[in-house]
């Protein structure tokens, strides 16, 4: 961006080079005007930017000038070296004398040569015939005096005579020699006085400034407008920052709370197999001493005793050790068991997670408004950018699942919550026109349109595809509304808008305060806004709530969408010849919340019953 100053700035950079801000002087820092942007920066600036070529890229707007001769051939501001001669004089500073070749201290000036005079000069300036009648004027009184009577002698730098006239065909002044050689009118040059060519020019250039105004005021809009999106989207990438680390964080926690599930399920089906087989272990280790025990006393007894005494002990022990050799110890009925973890679904899992979550960038520019919309209404036409569309294909082929058996696909959709309005409330695959407490946060990604949320993702229709989706609408009249007035609206549209009206292309379920039915709330259906069908639904009475279940079903082998209300029979519609070239994005609008309680649920397909 260039680093254009203020007009606050001007008056110090008349004295300042607003490069380096050092003072122009007409010495090492001579202020040299730039033709790009009629700014005058000083010589030892331009030589440092230049680096002795004779190319130059401009300090202030990075315009590139081929300067042969250099910077030098940059001309020279006259008014700044006026200003800093005046300076000089206001301040008390050394002006050297103009007419003597000592540099004696100027005292002196005057008006009609236009040059500094030391005191011995200005002796000699009056004593001359010729300019006796010159005014001169001393430094002292010229510090009362402002800027603007402070003027140089200009001259031509060819015949060094003043500069009285102005040639139209070559844009410069001249002096009366050049007239008469190098702008000869009867050469074709218009040559003019200079005040003449001043008055003129000087319209000429006040109806530029003028516009330059007014543009001013446009690029200061413009400027406004700008860093408002600036602002937008970084307030939309914060936004989608905290919304992705929250979203995760959710899932990291599911998954945690799924491990350690699965650790407790592995050590609760350990122990249900531990504790027969520790069990049959006791128990047979039980045994194994008791055998053990009994057969080394036994030996050992026999061994000390005599023939009666062996009798004695075989005859007494027998029955003990024949009750030991029956006894058996508890069986598992199993060769080996154990406890295994099957990664069931990880694979699904893993191809879910490759495409969970879509950033995508979402763009609204300026849309013609339907016909029921004001010119002066937002209208804004809504795109997202093409690798959003494939993510947001690839995740609505992995949220379709068979339905019926008979090549037909469910579509398990949710809303969108942040591109929703700020004025609707949205949860998963629920959406309210209730004011959402605490507000969700600021984003230029949300809809403008009151109470307007899109499906997270469109429905991609593939080649022979049936697929199906549904809501469930409950919706109450707090007080009965106008004819004509909107209760609830879903749409689903290739060409989405951002507008207080429903969308104008594509098919439109509507549920109205009808005019054509008195006292009955309709439901209306549009396509490409020809109304298909008016079906009264309910009286249009206060305070009594009203569900509507609704069907679509997108088929593209017949290029046709079939709208069913379950809950109500008689209100069937067919759209036939739609294209399903493009992504279909599902969009709702409701009507005021202080008129009416409106909510929106995007049913699973356990919840469809036909």
């Amino acid at each position: 961006m260039s680093d254009y100053v203020s007009a606050s700035a001007i008056k110090d950079l008349l004295t300042e080079c607003p490069i380096c801000t050092e003072h122009f002087d007409e010495a090492r820092r001579t202020p040299r005007r730039m033709p790009c942007c009629v700014q005058s920066i000083c010589q030892a600036c331009l030589e440092t930017y230049s680096k002795g070529l004779p190319t130059l890229s401009c300090p202030m707007c990075r315009h590139q000038h081929n300067l042969p001769g250099g910077v030098k051939s940059l001309p020279k501001e006259p008014i700044i070296l006026r200003i800093l001669d005046h300076l000089k004089i206001v301040k008390g500073l050394h002006l050297p004398c103009t007419n003597c070749s000592d540099g004696n201290p100027a005292m002196s000036r005057c008006d009609d040569c236009c040059v500094f005079l030391c005191q011995e000069c200005l002796n000699a300036h009056k004593r001359l015939q010729s300019m006796r009648d010159h005014q001169t004027v001393s430094f002292d009184d010229m510090r009362e005096r402002p800027v603007e009577s402070f003027r140089r002698l200009h001259k031509c730098t060819q015949h060094h005579q003043p500069l009285q006239f102005y040639c139209h065909t070559c844009d410069q002044t001249v002096c009366v020699s050049c007239t008469v050689v190098e702008h000869d009118k009867g050469s074709g040059h218009n040559v003019v006085s200079v005040e003449n060519a001043h008055e003129s020019k000087a319209v000429e250039n006040e109806d530029v400034l003028q516009r330059l105004d007014e543009k001013g005021i446009a690029l200061e809009k413009a400027a406004k407008d700008l860093q408002k999106k600036c602002d937008g989207i970084k307030s939309s990438r914060s936004t989608a920052k905290d919304e992705i680390n929250k979203a995760f964080t959710h899932l990291m926690e599911a998954l945690q709370q799924r491990k350690t599930i699965m650790l407790s399920e592995v050590d609760r089906r350990s122990d249900e197999a531990l504790k027969p087989t520790e069990e049959a272990l006791d128990s047979t280790v039980t045994l194994l001493t008791k055998v053990k025990s009994s057969t080394e006393y036994t030996r050992q007894m026999r061994g000390k005793a005599d023939k009666i005494e062996d009798l004695q002990v075989m005859g007494s022990s027998a029955a003990s050790l024949n009750s030991i050799l029956a006894e058996t110890p508890k069986d598992v009925g199993f060769v080996r068991i154990g406890i295994s973890f099957v990664s069931a679904c990880f694979k699904k899992i893993t191809s879910l997670m490759q495409i969970a979550g879509i950033v995508r960038v979402v763009s609204f520019s300026p849309a013609k408004s339907p016909d029921n919309v004001p010119l002066n209404k937002i209208c804004n036409s809504i795109t997202l950018d093409e690798g959003t569309l494939e993510q947001a294909a690839a995740a609505e082929y992995m949220n379709l699942e068979p339905f019926g058996g008979s090549g037909m696909y469910y579509a398990d959709l949710e809303w969108d919550s942040s591109t929703a309005s700020a004025l609707a409330t949205v949860s998963g695959s629920v959406v309210t026109n209730k004011m959402p407490l605490p507000p969700p946060p600021a984003s230029s990604c949300r809809l403008q349109s009151n109470r307007h949320v899109l499906a997270s993702t469109p429905l991609v229709v593939g080649k022979g595809q049936r697929i199906m989706c549904a809501m469930r609408v409950t919706f109450s009249v707090i007080k009965p509304e106008q004819k004509d007035k909107i209760i609830f609206d879903v749409a689903f549209t290739h060409s989405p808008i951002e507008a207080n009206t429903s969308q104008p292309v594509g098919l439109s379920v509507t549920i109205v305060t009808c005019s054509n039915h008195d006292e009955y709330l309709c439901i209306k259906m549009y396509y490409n806004n020809e109304c298909l069908s008016d079906n009264t639904l309910t009286p249009n009475n206060p305070d009594t709530s009203h569900t509507l279940d609704i069907c679509f079903i997108l088929d593209e082998a017949k290029n046709t969408i079939h709208v069913l209300a379950i809950s109500h029979p008689r209100v069937v519609t067919k759209v036939p010849e739609v294209m399903f070239r493009d992504p279909l994005w599902l969009v709702m609008s409701s009507g005021l919340n202080r008129n009416t309680r409106v909510s929106c649920e995007l049913l699973p397909k356990s919840a469809i019953d036909f």
